[in-house]
């Protein structure tokens, strides 16, 4: 098989983003026949059809769907090189993409974010804090180098590492009956109306699975994003939930809140570095991993008191080992 063409590809992820030739070619800046040729010859060069042709346009068929994913995976590389390429001109020398959870930020992130451009001022961070599925969705397809989050399932194709671990509580208004308790399993918090996290959110989807174990429904009442806001409509009354240990520290008595430890084996997180492949990555984004890797290590098991995150320096292999365990499953999830 001779050599694609990238021209070639990016010509047939317009057709399939416009759902049309006469569309793709007047984006691109192209006659539409010099678009049908492109197609066609890489339909010979694959053997094999890549689109279907109908009255309203064309439709990738699952050859085409393929293509156009590491199409569109060239597309990024390239306008990446273009950006890094004008920010050497102007005196960066790197740039890191980073995808990180609430809880990643709240659990020692930002302090390491901070040492870490102190000494490499020369090296640009855009970092986005997303909900878990979709650091790992970023990092995945190539939208982000590295994601730091919550370790709740199962990831095929990347890459992890330890950075830290937590506890997840039960968090009550310091006058509810429940606020006395040393420890509390999840079922006994069902009757009770809940505060969770969107839907979308990894820890809404530990909780619902952990929740159909049981007979007794469970009703949530509120939906909010951020540990913050969960902590804000609990004092207010509006139910009780779930957060991690700790946001004891900072919002514990400002919000008159009591934290009761989760007694389930899954409410104790394991937060991860997520990479695609860490020896193809950026110089840049290595040496960042590199940094966050020994922060991890400087935390031993245990170190810090009740309600702060400590480091997992349990024996991972390099590409990661499992994570913790879902509710109802005896593999990890």
């Amino acid at each position: 098989m001779r050599n694609i063409n990238f021209t070639s590809a990016l010509l047939f992820l317009a057709v399939i983003e416009e759902g049309s030739i006469a569309k793709a070619a007047k984006r691109e800046n192209i006659v539409a026949s010099a678009v049908s040729k492109r197609l066609a010859d890489l339909e010979e060069l694959f053997g094999v059809a890549l689109v279907e042709r109908g009255r309203r346009g064309v439709t990738p068929t699952p050859a085409g769907e393929a293509l156009a994913h590491h199409a569109r995976m060239i597309q990024q590389a390239i306008d990446r090189m273009q950006a890094e390429m004008v920010e050497y001109i102007e005196g960066v020398r790197g740039h890191i993409r980073v995808r990180a959870s609430s809880s990643a930020l709240s659990a020692g992130l930002t302090v390491d974010l901070q040492a870490f451009t102190r000494a490499n001022r020369h090296v640009r961070i855009d970092l986005e804090e997303q909900e878990t599925p979709v650091v790992f969705r970023d990092v995945a397809e190539g939208r982000a180098d590295i994601g730091v989050a919550p370790y709740f399932t199962s990831q095929e194709g990347l890459q992890l590492f330890p950075y830290r671990s937590y506890d997840l509580c039960v968090v009550v208004p310091r006058g509810h009956e429940l606020a006395s308790r040393e420890s509390i399993t999840y079922a006994e918090t069902l009757p009770y109306d809940q505060v969770d996290p969107g839907k979308t959110s990894a820890l809404a989807q530990l909780l619902d699975s952990a929740a159909r174990q049981f007979p007794v429904a469970k009703h949530t009442r509120i939906r909010v994003h951020g540990f913050d806001a969960s902590c804000r409509m609990i004092a207010s009354g509006l139910g009780i939930g779930v957060v991690p240990a700790f946001m004891e520290r900072s919002h514990g008595r400002i919000y008159d809140l009591a934290f009761i430890p989760l007694a389930e084996e899954w409410a104790h997180p394991e937060i991860r570095i997520v990479v695609r492949d860490l020896q193809t990555l950026p110089g840049a984004a290595k040496t960042f991993v590199e940094h966050l890797r020994r922060s991890a290590q400087a935390l031993p098991a245990h170190a810090l008191g009740d309600g702060d995150v400590h480091g997992d320096v349990h024996g991972d292999d390099e590409d990661g080992a499992a994570g913790p365990g879902s509710p109802g499953s005896s593999e990890p999830a």
